[in-house]
């Protein structure tokens, strides 16, 4: 049975996900300005 410890370390590092870390960090590195193609979309 996992300890109390690695279920909570598990515990916090799905919270993290579940707050958008991965679309966060995106957002910081790529930025939320539409692009080009999508703006002048014909």
């Amino acid at each position: 049975m996992a300890s109390a410890t690695k279920k909570t370390k598990l515990i916090r590092r799905n919270k993290k996900t579940k707050s958008g870390k991965v679309r966060k960090a995106k957002e910081q590195n790529q930025g939320t300005t539409v692009t080009r193609e999508v703006l002048f979309a014909d």
